[in-house]
């Protein structure tokens, strides 16, 4: 009888120390494991409250393995975030054509002035190259463009510049108006093209805080009515506003959404171009 009950003991012992053993297992889901919620934000999407309260804010993630955060690959796109709504600023009068200081971009809080700048000055507020290596056609800062010449990347006369972390570009065209070799961060910046793809990445207007999102209504209300001047201003294919000072520069808004009515590409040029 004594070993029977000893029996019967050791047996419910057993099968007690097995329960807790099952009971802490169960216990430890999700705790760091693939099976459970991990805390905070994984998926490289910024939380609301991960910008500071702020919608210029560059929609950035750490690089996975490769150590280069200069390959957009690697980060957010720049269109998980909506665009910034800018509020255009209406001179008392339009602004004059022939004022070449009109011609520049602001980005995240920083003036360019087109007629002054290279290369180097958008490489100083955190935009780099992104190409191949391995392309026939790779061009970086350092590569050679000819005297008196325009810098050229295989069939595109423009260069992309990816702001450090995104996705989010704008083209420059850049052009070498001296009369020796330049490395291209040095040459002179001839054209700055931006659009509606850069989202919330970075902010960037020119005059006037004019962008991509603006109206016809807003480019007249700072350059002027189209055609109503000496300076050749021309409207055209429906879609298209070109406002064009010979010798000084130009604004190109190009691709009018037919909905909205609003453009989704800015162009800044300057009259810069190697001699014939």
């Amino acid at each position: 009888m004594k070993k029977i009950i000893a029996l019967a003991l050791v047996i419910v012992l057993a099968l007690s120390l097995l329960a807790s053993c099952g009971g802490s297992s169960g216990g430890n889901v999700g705790k760091g494991s693939s099976g459970g919620s991990t805390p905070g934000n994984s998926s490289g999407t910024p939380s609301a409250s991960s910008g500071g309260g702020s919608s210029s804010t560059p929609a950035t993630t750490a690089s996975s393995g490769s150590g280069n955060s200069n390959n957009p690959s690697t980060s957010t796109s720049a269109s998980t975030n909506p665009p910034i709504k800018r509020i255009v600023e209406v001179p008392d009068k339009p602004l004059d054509l022939t004022d070449d200081s009109i011609y520049f971009v602001l980005i995240d809080g920083v003036k360019i002035n087109l007629h002054e700048a290279t290369v180097q000055d958008f490489l100083n507020i955190g935009f780099v190259f992104n190409e191949d290596k391995d392309d026939e056609d790779y061009f970086d800062e350092n590569s050679e463009v000819d005297a008196n010449s325009a810098a050229y990347s295989g069939f595109n006369f423009g260069q992309r510049l990816y702001k450090e972390g995104t996705e989010a570009f704008i083209e420059v065209y850049a052009v070498n108006l001296s009369d020796r070799s330049l490395p291209l961060k040095d040459c002179e910046i001839g054209t700055v093209y931006f659009d509606e793809r850069i989202g919330s990445a970075f902010d960037i207007s020119t005059v006037c805080n004019l962008s991509y999102g603006c109206t016809e209504e807003e480019i007249i209300s700072v350059l002027g009515d189209i055609g109503d001047d000496e300076f050749t201003q021309i409207a055209y294919k429906r879609n298209q506003i070109r406002y064009y000072a010979e010798g000084h520069g130009e604004f190109w808004f190009i691709t009018k959404d037919t909905g909205s009515g609003a453009f989704r590409q800015v162009g800044v040029h300057t009259a810069k171009s190697p001699a014939r």
